[in-house]
């Protein structure tokens, strides 16, 4: 059991610092949907919708078939291969029916070594994982919200037969082939002393099993507001972080086609539109430079919608880390940019 106890994120990094600029994105992260199934308590989708959109400035809504394949096919544009495709967004990936479609075209196009998505797991069925590996999903990381029905009912307002629920994740492990199963649960979903039977219950029905520390991801929820971010998610502790490495490594597609450095529900600069640009030029655009540049220049609270994430703090990596290697940085990406 023990050596299935790690975090559900990618282990194999390298130094981010010593890889800048990238000619390609290490992922792309694209939003099937922005709705959600659940309304758990820590998340954006916990506020009443006006105060959702209040909040954050969009109104969730579902890709279409046409904004996925024309993003797919930018992807291949680049010089490198994307190490990772992961169709998660702010909302439930399986609440788009055309899901194992999707992960099928990035699979048949050979868009990127990996591709995966994030799942609160309620909408799993036989049909849909069976559908989900045969399209050749590379892993699916599914994250609970408690240890029982009443758990689920107070964590997230759902309704939930949690032994069928569980029976759903081993019918998927049992039938997974090259897909990866990976389980998590935030500390926050766990009573007191349930560690123990989190690990026992799901190691055997997983390749990975974690439990997070909840982190404030979300501004204008107030469950989170008192909470640290002196340490990640992992519980490593580190320094205070000015500079995000998201923008270096990864692009955001939301539904709509929109395109952001990062996949964060702030939306901190948009770049362009699958339907109206190309993925490629948008990564090495001006506007693309600029952002990366005010990180390195100003840190991540010089930007109003970047003042209000967490993300550094909370899922960046050591690996990952810039800020010590920022004014390097500055000098080589304006010697490659001239």
């Amino acid at each position: 059991m023990k050596d299935k106890i790690r975090p559900l994120i990618g282990l194999q990094r390298v130094p981010l610092h010593e890889n800048i600029p990238l000619d390609t994105p290490f992922s792309v992260y694209i939003f099937p949907t922005n709705y959600c199934n659940f309304r758990c308590k820590y998340c954006a989708h916990s506020l009443p919708n006006p105060a959702f959109r209040e909040q954050y400035g969009f109104s969730p809504e579902t890709m279409s078939m046409e904004v996925y394949r024309a993003a797919i096919d930018q992807i291949t544009d680049f010089p490198g291969k994307v190490k990772t495709i992961s169709l998660t967004g702010q909302g439930e990936p399986l609440m788009n029916r055309h899901l194992p479609e999707m992960v099928a075209y990035a699979k048949e196009r050979k868009a990127a070594n990996r591709v995966e998505f994030m799942s609160n797991g309620a909408l799993l069925n036989r049909n849909n994982s069976a559908a989900l590996v045969e399209a050749g999903l590379d892993c699916i990381r599914i994250s609970l919200q408690g240890m029982n029905s009443r758990k689920y009912r107070d964590v997230c307002g759902a309704k939930i037969d949690f032994d069928d629920f569980v029976s759903q994740i081993a019918w998927l492990y049992d039938h997974k082939k090259q897909c990866e199963v990976f389980v998590k649960i935030m500390d926050i979903a766990l009573e007191p002393g349930e560690e123990d039977r989190f690990y026992e219950l799901f190691s055997p029905i997983a390749d990975r099993v974690y439990i997070e520390q909840c982190r404030p991801v979300y501004s204008g929820v107030s469950s989170t507001e008192g909470i640290s971010t002196q340490a990640d998610r992992y519980g490593r502790e580190h320094k205070k972080r000015s500079v995000c490495p998201l923008c270096f490594f990864m692009l955001g597609i939301f539904p709509n086609g929109d395109v952001y450095p990062c996949e964060t529900i702030y939306r901190p600069e948009l770049l362009g539109n699958v339907m109206q640009d190309r993925l490629v030029d948008l990564w090495n655009s001006e506007k693309m430079h600029s952002f990366q540049l005010r990180q390195l220049t100003e840190g991540k609270n010089a930007n109003p919608r970047c003042a209000l994430c967490c993300a550094p703090d909370d899922v960046s990596q050591p690996e990952d880390e810039l800020d010590e290697y920022a004014e390097e940085l500055i000098g080589r990406l304006k010697e490659k940019w001239s």
